[in-house]
């Protein structure tokens, strides 16, 4: 056998490839010892700047809590990022409509959104309200950044040592930032979203501008949106010509609108207005000689007409539709609505009259209520208790679970696939998993028709339905039909534990009574501007109705 070294050409490329190794071993351990030499050079330089004992225990914490800041500002841009959004598309003039609300015969039934014609300059309101309003919302507001720090910290420290919130931190820019872009829910969300929007304010748009906007924009109760609007309810003048106690009154307001409202609780708010007073002396506005005179003759309001049966829930909400429209142009509008005054009576009376007799039962507070007509014509909508109390509509906004009046989706669904009334199911024990829904009667029937399941509104029959034909296709159904919220397919889904809202319960139900055609809930027919030409037209504008369920079915 040859030897491989015999060759020449092999042997000289043999030592070249090891040529080449100790090479490249060479330079790794040079270049290995060069690092390591660095960094122990660093190492002894650093050792110049080692803290022991208090110091280094500070410099760790400073540290850590730099680390943990940097991390929870990430967290916090991250939360916040979605409501820039909001600062997009026109937001300066989503709000500044003025509209007149005319119930569906044509009566004027209360107004919405900024009146341009009675907007006040700055310039022109007095200086009392001015300082009034700063002395109680924001004294630092001309000196902070749109956050005012010191106020946080004071009122966190309120807040910890009555366990309970009795101070609230935000400055005036976080509340405009608020009442523009966010709602009332009181979330950690939803306040760093409101900070990270007041700094946005403060970048965009000047002090003064701001002050404007907060004055003309937020809620003073009965309806209210604004200073001038406010004082032209409660004292029947511009806001230009209120004295001390009345712009006192009006600055404790902003507060709790619902609590301090003078035609709802006169007392409570000249307490509230001598507290303000109170608050002008102390941030160094006026003396208490200034102020005397406004304390010894606090302010009155004139007499409100009774605006109980006023469909304040319903303007809200169509309101927000009228928006949504972005018409150009004239911003003073009139709209017909589809509202009823005589349905919104009995609606109001209906939902007090439950509260009372079974608002204990139900460990209820509130109650809600929408009358649609079947293509969707809203006649009434009750959106709580008591709006001067709360103007959170329930009707529109909030989620509940609609229990056994999701079973016609149920239904539906099965006769969309091959059921029909006279279909027979087994009303008999069943479990799915670990889940074993019940009857409300405790008891089974047998084989039932669908007819009579539907009719006692049993249990397992809708359970069963969706067993068998999939609870995608009930989803699907709920859809076509109204529902918007999002209905999560769980083993429960077709004994209604999603959640929905009222008015989207009522459109859908609206569905059978129609022959089957999609009835959104609607607030308006028309809208007008100010020369009387009409914007929109639901007859003309409006897109044809959907088929949400064939006739058969229905």
């Amino acid at each position: 056998m040859r030897d491989p070294f015999q060759s020449s050409n092999r042997k000289r490329r043999t030592i070249r490839l090891i040529d080449i190794d100790s090479w490249v071993d060479t330079g790794l351990f040079r270049t290995g010892r060069f690092i390591g030499a660095k960094i122990e050079a660093f190492s002894v330089f650093m050792r110049r700047f080692r803290l022991t004992g208090f110091p280094r225990a500070v410099s760790e914490v400073g540290s850590d809590a730099l680390t943990l800041g940097l991390g929870g500002a990430v967290l916090a841009v991250a939360l916040a990022l979605p409501a820039f959004d909001a600062t997009r598309n026109g937001w300066e003039s989503q709000g500044d409509y003025s509209v007149t609300f005319l119930d569906r015969n044509g009566n004027e039934i209360g107004k919405r959104g900024i009146k341009r014609k009675e907007t006040v300059p700055l310039e022109e309101m007095p200086d009392h309200l001015i300082k009034a309003v700063l002395a109680t919302e924001d004294r630092r507001f001309f000196t902070h950044f749109g956050i005012d720090v010191p106020g946080t910290v004071r009122a966190m420290g309120e807040n910890l040592r009555a366990d309970a919130v009795v101070q609230g931190g935000s400055s005036l820019s976080q509340q405009l930032a608020k009442n523009l872009f966010l709602s009332n829910e009181r979330t950690l969300e939803r306040k760093i979203k409101e900070a990270f929007l007041a700094l946005w304010l403060e970048t965009n748009m000047s002090k003064e501008d701001i002050l404007k906007l907060y004055l003309d924009r937020a809620y003073m109760g009965g309806g209210n949106f604004g200073v001038e609007a406010a004082s032209e309810y409660y004292f029947g003048k511009s806001v230009k010509d209120v004295n001390l106690a009345e712009a006192a009154l009006l600055a404790g307001l902003f507060k709790a609108p619902a609590r301090y409202a003078p035609h709802v609780n006169l007392p409570a708010a000249r307490a509230r207005a001598n507290e303000v007073l109170t608050n002008m002396v102390q941030a160094g506005f006026l003396t208490e000689g200034q102020v005397i005179g406004a304390r010894r003759h606090p302010a009155n309001v004139i007499e409100q007409t009774d605006t109980a049966g006023s469909p304040n829930y319903f303007m809200d909400w169509a309101f927000d539709q009228v928006k949504q429209l972005r018409l150009k142009g004239d911003r003073s509008l009139t709209v017909r609505s589809t509202v009823d005054l005589g349905f919104q009576k009995v609606a109001d009376e209906a939902v007090e009259t439950i509260l009372r007799e079974k608002a204990d039962v139900y460990r209820a507070r509130q109650a809600a209520m929408v009358v649609v007509e079947p293509d969707g014509a809203v006649r009434a909508m009750v959106g709580g208790r008591d709006y001067g109390e709360s103007q959170f509509n329930r009707a529109t906004d909030a989620l509940r679970q609609p229990g056994s009046s999701f079973k016609p989706f149920v239904y539906a669904t099965a006769m969309m696939n091959g059921y029909t009334p006279q279909s027979i199911v087994r009303d008999a024990p069943l479990c799915i998993g670990g889940w074993c829904p019940r009857n409300y009667s405790g008891g089974y029937s047998g084989a039932v028709s669908l007819t009579t399941a539907l009719v006692k509104s049993i249990n397992i029959i809708p359970v069963r339905l969706a067993q068998a034909i999939g609870r995608d296709k009930i989803v699907e159904t709920a859809k076509k039909m109204g529902l918007t919220t999002e209905l999560l397919i769980t083993r429960s889904l077709p004994l209604g534990a999603a959640e929905v809202k009222v008015v989207d319960m009522a459109g859908a139900y609206a569905v059978f009574a129609n022959g089957g055609y999609k009835a959104t809930p609607y607030a308006f027919t028309q809208v007008m501007n100010s020369r009387g030409d009409v914007l929109y037209d639901r007859r003309k504008d409006a897109p044809p109705p959907e088929r949400a369920l064939d006739d058969t079915t229905v």
